[in-house]
């Protein structure tokens, strides 16, 4: 192809996608990010421990054994067992991280709150599918193969399910088509009734309900019983999915991409209905490209070992390959960019009666392709040189396999050393209670064992300790602490983008208003997606030092003690109790912790349900929190006019209130003696505002 034509192809908005461009550009992407795939290829077999001539004994065999046949190979594990280590510390931190959404502008201040809240609640709740589950295959990917990716988009559809109706089923959906056929419309009015009334019926399908609904009294017809209107987040194999050019440094200027998938004949039909895919490429994708040989992708979805113990290839006959090409195009009329997505098949290019994609549209509301990438070490400006943690440990690994290895061969040798005996009298039997025959003594004997290798295990514990200093886990040290923060912010960082981006597709994209709850808001919350335009800077943070418990305790305890000087109420108390209840259980603390205002209408509840009994002739104890709002309930009781009359000539009345409320005033004595305990007097103050503390 010539390079004028391709170049302008990439760049230029035409009427209609060059698929063969495209083709060409996806092959000379895949090509040309081999050297990244051998990383990766290499990273994955050493975090598990594959290797050629591996064998399921652990034993070495063959001509290239060495020491001797039957040697230990051991397994070792040194690199999962970090990785896994660094993953979990991943996923506890944004479990227990705080997300916030600060404004950008002015106008955005009032709202920045409940954008914070709602950005929790999407987490938390499952608005946005599998989000963990996604963010945890990201964490692996990022440690083993150097690279995150994850696309965030907008799924709306609705999914319909064939179902059997009868007709009072039928009246309940739609009671005209149930009276058109009790009245004996004609055909032509019921069937288009039908195909209006039920999404998806064609022609065909509502003439043979009609004809079921008559003989029968029911008919399958299509429902709609699952609607889909949510983000759309999926962690991608910077291997196997996703592709940027290898001379990429910000993913964000690249001119194209590629995202590889799998999808089933069932799947690409419904996309005809749902999405809008070419009916004509659909059925000949499915017809010619049916099928894929798992052992002809090069690289999987999963990665693949380039060694293992069985090589098995087996046909994937269900699936077929489907590539999105993501371009940065420009109108060659006003110069404007645009971010367009090309459905296509890397093999097929369209002929004479099918088009060579299934669609090709703008990404309207996108300014930026819909991805967030990441990378594990920024030591190098190109996207794909980048190191991974199988790398950094390879060596360490193998030298400790090395001497795991020696000692088993070593405490093999002294479990049975080699057997000494004259030339050609070897002995036809050994083990205990044998009889072994021998003409004099020192017939036979056993060789001399090596000795004890009493530097092996210190060189292991040094290798050991090595490996968790290049990924700071050697705890107890202040720069483990600092490596360990910085990992976690580069993934937590990019946990933000994902949820910013997730955020923007809810406001071009996302229904008119959401309700929903969480932990120190007042329930219900009603969201509206307010303006496409608005911006946030969203920001999830977790210091590492709080999954230590006596460092949390430690914490706690200070803001407890500070409290004593929260003389002007700067400090909130309320959000301190939901971050205390989050430290300690965050489950727990969602299921027993309640908004402020239903905390305060629950102490006006009991109160006055006390009041209530004690005007019946029942002595009640103070309740022990609340002390303030229970004294204003009693204040505001006894000032009605038929108890103030009551408590003037019922002396055992008044005595039952004066307890009650003089039990609330200890309560609020108590907390002020701990100030004048920390001052020597009460606290200053003019009428009832407290100068206390004022400069």
């Amino acid at each position: 192809m010539q390079n004028d034509s391709i170049s302008e192809s990439l760049t230029y908005l035409q009427d209609e996608p060059d698929i063969k461009t495209l083709r060409y550009a996806y092959e000379q992407t895949v090509n040309e990010l081999e050297p990244y795939f051998d990383l990766c290829r290499t990273s994955y077999d050493d975090r598990r421990n594959w290797w050629p001539g591996k064998s399921r004994d652990h034993r070495k065999h063959g001509a290239d054994a060495f020491p001797w046949e039957g040697a230990s190979d051991v397994e070792c594990h040194l690199i999962d067992e970090r990785v896994t280590r660094l993953v979990s510390l991943f996923m506890a931190s944004l479990n227990r991280a705080n997300v916030r959404a600060f404004p950008v502008e002015s106008g955005d201040i009032a709202r920045s709150r409940l954008v914070s809240g709602f950005l929790k609640w999407m987490v938390s709740s499952g608005y946005i599918p599998r989000f963990y589950r996604e963010m945890e295959l990201g964490a692996n990917y990022l440690l083993e193969r150097g690279i995150l990716m994850t696309y965030v988009g907008w799924q709306r559809e609705d999914r319909r399910f064939l179902q059997q109706l009868d007709l009072q089923q039928i009246l309940d959906i739609s009671p005209e088509i149930y009276q058109a056929i009790e009245s004996g419309e004609s055909d032509e009015e019921l069937i288009l009734m039908m195909m209006n009334a039920f999404d998806g019926v064609t022609e065909k399908r509502a003439k043979k309900a009609l004809k079921e609904l008559r003989k029968n009294g029911t008919a399958e017809l299509p429902v709609v019983r699952r609607q889909v209107n949510a983000p759309d987040v999926k962690t991608l194999a910077p291997d196997g999915d996703f592709f940027f050019p290898p001379y990429v440094t910000d993913p964000q200027r690249a001119p194209y991409c590629f995202w590889r998938t799998y999808f089933t004949p069932q799947e690409l039909e419904s996309k005809v209905v749902t999405e809008d895919w070419d009916e004509g490429f659909v059925e000949h994708v499915i017809s010619k490209y049916r099928g894929v040989n798992i052992d002809s992708i090069d690289r999987e979805q999963e990665g693949r070992r380039s060694t293992s113990l069985t090589d098995i290839s087996y046909e994937a006959e269900e699936l077929i390959e489907i590539c999105y090409g993501y371009q940065r195009l420009v109108d060659p009329e006003d110069g404007a960019e645009g971010i367009y997505c090309t459905v296509f098949h890397r093999e097929f290019s369209g002929d004479d009666m099918t088009q060579g994609y299934a669609k090709f549209e703008l990404l309207n509301g996108y300014e930026d392709y819909p991805v967030v990438v990441t990378k594990l070490s920024e030591d190098s400006k190109r996207l794909y040189d980048t190191l991974t943690i199988p790398s950094i440990l390879r060596g360490i690994q193998n030298s400790v396999k090395v001497e795991r290895d020696s000692r088993i061969d070593r405490n093999s040798l002294a479990t049975l050393p080699p057997v000494l005996h004259p030339v050609g009298q070897a002995p036809t039997d050994w083990g205990p209670g044998r009889f072994i025959p021998y003409r004099r003594k020192g017939d036979l004997d056993f060789a001399p064992t090596p000795p004890a290798p009493s530097g092996s295990i210190e060189i292991e514990n040094t290798l050991t300790n090595l490996a968790d200093k290049l990924v700071g886990l050697d705890e107890g040290t202040a720069i483990s602490q600092v490596r360990k923060q910085f990992l976690v912010d580069k993934f937590l960082s990019h946990s933000a983008e994902v949820l910013r981006m997730a955020f923007r597709c809810f406001q071009r994209f996302g229904p008119d208003e959401v309700f929903f709850r969480v932990t120190g808001i007042p329930d219900p919350q009603v969201f509206n997606k307010g303006n496409p335009d608005e911006n946030f800077d969203i920001l999830i943070n977790f210091d590492v030092l709080n999954t230590d418990p006596d460092t949390v305790q430690a914490k706690l305890q200070q803001f407890v003690a500070l409290n004593q000087l929260n003389a002007n109420g700067r400090l909130n108390v309320d959000s301190l109790l939901d971050v205390a209840a989050a430290s300690i259980d965050p489950v727990m603390a969602d299921a027993v912790l309640q908004p402020v205002e239903s905390a305060q209408q629950q102490v006006v509840k009991d109160v006055t349900d006390d009041l209530t009994k004690i005007f019946s002739g029942i002595e009640m104890p103070a309740r022990p929190a609340g002390a303030q709002i229970a004294m204003q309930v009693i204040q505001q009781y006894a000032q009605q006019p038929d108890v103030a009359e009551r408590l003037q000539g019922d002396e055992a009345f008044q005595a039952r209130l004066q307890k009650y409320a003089g039990q609330y005033t200890f309560q609020m004595q108590q907390a002020q003696n701990a100030q004048i305990g920390r001052v020597g007097t009460a606290p200053a103050q003019m009428g009832e505002i407290q100068t206390q503390g004022m400069q």
